[in-house]
């Protein structure tokens, strides 16, 4: 187990006597050494209201072989070593003497757990309640410091004074098991049904109680379109199309790019009078770290946005429409647009219990519309934690000229989300009017998104949110995994490039999961260094958070639980190179050619997506006939991957178009890790006291396998230098492409091979054409740029 930790900040003696004696705790290090340890150690197990029951929870932790807590603390002791204190501090810290380390090596153990200690042995009273600090900021087992540990277990339980601080971060002093649920409806400056009134937006609130007694507080804003439940798509999921378009008609920039539409001057409606919420909010929210700051003294607030339950108008998937109903909660929150108690009601209500700072949270599509609103540069939005978020809505249904499914959803596309999200239609009066109109804005979304062609067009602009990064005004802070292939991890790299010159504080943390949020992941702090985060952005505190955390953090492919720290991600100006290599030269096969006959054959063998993903990387496949397999000699020494491969292919085809697929593959037998994350406790991260918990997982090496896909990419060959200018194919007559595979950071230990497998239709991503198409891949002129990361830091 390593608990790595980056959010402990390294506080000056004056400022942790301060803190400890804020938190109730003995603080003078001119006091009595014996008397401060006995006081101290008395005040560590809070579950224990009596000095006998804290008698009994002493004798349960061993100091040595010989004695307990409880019988050490009856004679008095004038030095304590390093090896008591910590074996006592591992106890406390949920770690088992004789099962997780061994009384005689507490030091090994907590080297080999990354836990930090004190050089010296505790011979003065400043030294032990260093000493103590510095445990209280460190890991326990259960995800979580050993102080937000204590005050899981109450130890704040009878603080009422309003916000604490300790190493930089909010404290769990507030009770989130006693919070005020209200609805509001926000007035928009939309009208996408059409009825001539402003779009009204619900927003439900989750706010502690003590903002009643007049504490102003920040808000955690997770726009989610899930948030009032989702419809059955099945009627509306299209089937892979079994024939690939010959496209006639190409276009420029200038084509495809958005301009909005003039929007209608609509009334206000009249206000007369104002009030509070009447509303209880009865849905819970959904993100544990969001729940996990309501005991810090942050509000959390949910909305679905226009077209779902509770709200006004229809949904637009990632249109600008959406981005505006994330923005009006953001100026509603800060005083800047009005909102009213019920959705048809004329009574306004104000969030005064808000400071008037707002970050936005969530994962994929609601971590997208975190990314949506920061583009439009709203005051009061201090930052966003956006996880697993799309940066274009092309790159995430589209790539290079091709209809593309988000991994595991063959099918889905724009339209098929907003049927999903369309959560309105399960209130049946208001569908009574709206069915029209619905069915109106459904066929546009079918006809603009284009599963014809695959091209970029003007519609996606529109779901472009890179085109506007300029706008940004508040800090980023992005999560994504390395082998997400439902949001791919191009939208989180282009997004990050595109932020790299401008003017604010932002941080990327790439894991080896999937689609999946990185909060609960025992191996890394991210729940107390976004509490760092939030205490510098949200309330004020001076930690220079910015400075503290790294840029970019990186979870090892190899090492299990081992985090690589940088300050940027492939940058030729930060430790990287790109090496070009030929596909005859530096690699070695047995053909050129191939007939991509995979459709046939993925239908005779009744695949699934998940079997063909599994089998094409296999070096001996049901595809091996369809497909390119090349390979390098095996490395001499380790390498890492950072960056964006290039391929550049030089080729022929005997039809007028078809569809071409490149795959990095990590070959050579080897207990690799899953891309799902292990339990290692089904509620052991605990969020608050007497309050929710979640799971704790972590990623770690699986079951041996032959190989494992790195990245890999797609195109339409008639699409060989963008996703909106065509080229006209004639049969048999060579022509190139260019693309780019998915952004990557790949460990390849020594004696691994790289494979490079090219092949035709991706039965898992793209359509599946069932006409065999003939390619003939001129190695010679064809090669593949790989970046690589040098002089890694660790």
């Amino acid at each position: 187990m390593k608990l790595n930790q980056f959010a402990r900040i390294t506080a000056d003696p004056a400022t942790q006597y301060r803190e400890l004696a804020a938190i109730g705790l003995p603080a003078d290090p001119a006091a009595d050494f014996f008397a401060t340890i006995q006081a101290t150690y008395a005040k560590l197990f809070p579950v224990a209201s009596s000095p006998q029951a804290i008698a009994d929870a002493q004798a349960a932790i061993a100091v040595d072989d010989y004695d307990t807590l409880a019988t050490w603390l009856q004679t008095p002791q004038h030095t304590m070593t390093r090896r008591e204190f910590y074996n006592i501090g591992l106890q406390l810290l949920g770690f088992e003497a004789f099962t997780d380390f061994q009384l005689t090596a507490p030091l090994t153990f907590m080297a080999q757990t990354k836990l930090p200690v004190v050089d010296r042995d505790l011979i003065h009273t400043a030294d032990f309640l260093q000493a103590i600090y510095l445990l209280l900021t460190t890991r326990t087992k259960h995800l979580v410091t050993l102080l937000d540990d204590l005050a899981n277990r109450g130890f704040f339980k009878d603080y009422h004074d309003g916000y604490l601080f300790f190493n930089g971060k909010s404290q769990n002093v507030f009770d989130a098991r006693q919070l005020v649920r209200e609805c509001v409806w926000i007035e928009s400056d939309l009208d996408t049904d059409g009825d001539g009134q402003r779009d009204m937006l619900e927003a439900t609130i989750f706010r502690p109680k003590e903002t009643d007694a007049g504490i102003k507080m920040p808000a955690l804003f997770t726009a989610n379109p899930y948030f009032h439940g989702t419809n059955d798509v099945d009627a509306v999921t299209h089937d892979p199309d079994p024939k690939l378009a010959v496209k006639t008609e190409s276009h420029t920039k200038a084509d495809v790019t958005y301009h909005p539409a003039p929007q209608p001057d609509l009334p206000h409606r009249t206000a007369t009078g104002e009030g509070k919420a009447e509303v209880y909010a009865d849905e819970n929210g959904i993100y544990s770290l969001n729940d996990y700051f309501l005991g810090r003294g942050f509000v959390t607030v949910y909305s679905a946005g226009v077209g779902t339950r509770g709200s006004d108008g229809v949904r637009s998937t990632g249109g600008v429409s959406e981005t505006a109903s994330a923005v009006a909660v953001i100026e509603w929150l800060t005083g800047a647009r009005r909102a009213f108690t019920t959705r048809t009601g004329t009574t306004e209500t104000k969030a005064w219990w808000c400071n008037g700072k707002v970050a936005m949270t969530g994962k994929s599509y609601l971590g997208t519309l975190a990314i949506a609103a920061a583009t439009s540069g709203v005051a009061g939005l201090k930052t966003v934690i956006s996880e697993a978020a799309i940066s274009s809505w092309y790159d995430y249904y589209r790539e290079n000229g091709l209809v593309v499914a988000p991994g595991g959803y063959q099918g889905e596309d724009a339209d098929v989300l907003a049927v999903d999200t369309f959560s309105r239609q399960k209130a049946a009066g208001d569908m009574l009017k709206l069915r029209g109109k619905w069915s109106q804005t459904l066929d546009a979304i079918g006809q603009a998104q284009d599963r014809t062609t695959g091209d970029y067009n003007a519609w996606w602009d529109e779901r472009n949110y890179r085109n506007n990064l300029k706008n940004i005004r508040c800090d980023v802070v992005s999560v994504h995994g390395l082998n997400d292939w439902n949001v791919k991890p191009a939208n989180v790299i282009r997004f990050w490039n595109g932020l790299r010159d401008l003017p604010i504080q932002k941080k990327l943390f790439l894991h080896q999961g999937q689609h999946v949020y990185l909060n609960n992941v025992l191996s890394l702090d991210f729940t107390d260094m976004m509490n760092l985060w939030l205490s510098y952005e949200l309330l004020g505190v001076d930690n220079d958070a910015p400075a503290q955390l790294p840029n970019v953090t990186v979870q090892d492919n190899v090492e299990p639980e081992t985090w690589h720290t940088y300050a940027d991600f492939g940058h030729s100006a930060h430790a990287h190179k790109t090496r070009q290599y030929d596909l005859l030269g530096d690699f070695t096969g047995e053909r050129a050619s191939f007939a991509d006959n995979a459709t046939g054959t993925f239908k005779a063998r009744h695949q699934t997506s998940d079997l063909f993903e599994a089998e094409i990387i296999k070096p001996a496949s049901l595809y091996r006939d369809a497909r390119l397999w090349l390979t390098q000699a095996p490395a001499s020494d380790t390498r890492v991957l950072e960056g964006v491969p290039h391929v550049h292919l030089r080729l022929w085809i005997d039809a007028p178009t078809g569809i071409l697929s490149v795959r990095l593959v990590d070959l050579g037998p080897a207990k690799r890790f899953g891309t799902v994350a292990d339990v290692i406790d089904g509620a052991g991260y605990q969020l608050g006291y007497d309050y929710k918990t979640d799971k704790i997982v972590e990623f770690k090496p699986a079951a041996e396998t032959a190989s494992k896909l790195i990245t890999f990419g797609h195109v339409n060959l008639q699409n060989p230098k963008n996703a909106y200018e065509i080229q006209q194919i004639t049969p048999g007559e060579a022509f190139t492409v260019d693309f780019d595979l998915q952004p990557t950071h790949y460990v390849l230990p020594a004696e691994r091979q790289l494979a490079l497998v090219i092949h035709g239709a991706d039965m898992a991503q793209t359509q599946r054409p069932t006409a065999v198409v003939n390619y003939h891949i001129d190695r010679a002129s064809s090669s593949i740029s790989l970046p690589f990361r040098v002089n890694e830091n660790g």
